[in-house]
């Protein structure tokens, strides 16, 4: 496989310098094997609420330790995979992420779920054990290098709440 082009990398909502950062600093080359240590996933994303024709828009997408990601739909529920540089950013920023000052802004606003639009749930498992983090409870920072690590791994199959 080619190293990562700069010149495609995706713009998401205009942090995409944060994402080409977060890139180089876990490495360009895509086929670098990344050892996660751990059972289950890596990251789940709950879709809670919304209104669809045939009824709730609830879905969750799972990404595993080797980059797979799936849906908790049954089966056939694969999405696709994440390459191993934007897996290696977004362990990486797992790791440096300070979970408690993270978690420190309420979310102060109407929860989306009450005007027909989706709650979020983030679960992210780190050495500690998860860390959850939802948007209705935690007002998301969605320029933080691990806000932004997600969207770089999950955002073909996440999409970012409209604020």
């Amino acid at each position: 496989m080619q190293p990562v082009s700069w010149s495609r990398l995706p713009v998401r909502y205009g942090t995409s310098w944060l994402m080409a950062a977060a890139i180089a600093l876990a490495g360009c080359n895509s086929t670098i094997s990344v050892p996660l240590p751990g059972t289950g996933p890596l990251l789940t994303v709950e879709m809670r609420g919304g209104m669809c024709p045939a009824g709730a828009c609830d879905n969750a997408v799972i990404l595993d330790r080797d980059g797979r990601v799936h849906s908790a739909a049954k089966p056939p529920n694969d999405l696709g995979r994440v390459n191993s540089a934007a897996l290696a950013a977004l362990t990486a920023a797992m790791q440096r992420t300070d979970w408690a000052t993270l978690k420190s802004r309420p979310f102060t606003g109407e929860c989306p779920i009450a005007c027909d639009g989706q709650e979020q749930i983030f679960e992210f498992s780190v050495g500690t054990g998860t860390q959850r983090i939802a948007s209705c409870e935690v007002a998301i920072d969605w320029g933080h290098p691990l806000f932004v690590a997600v969207a770089a791994a999950v955002g073909a199959w996440v999409a970012r709440p409209v604020a």
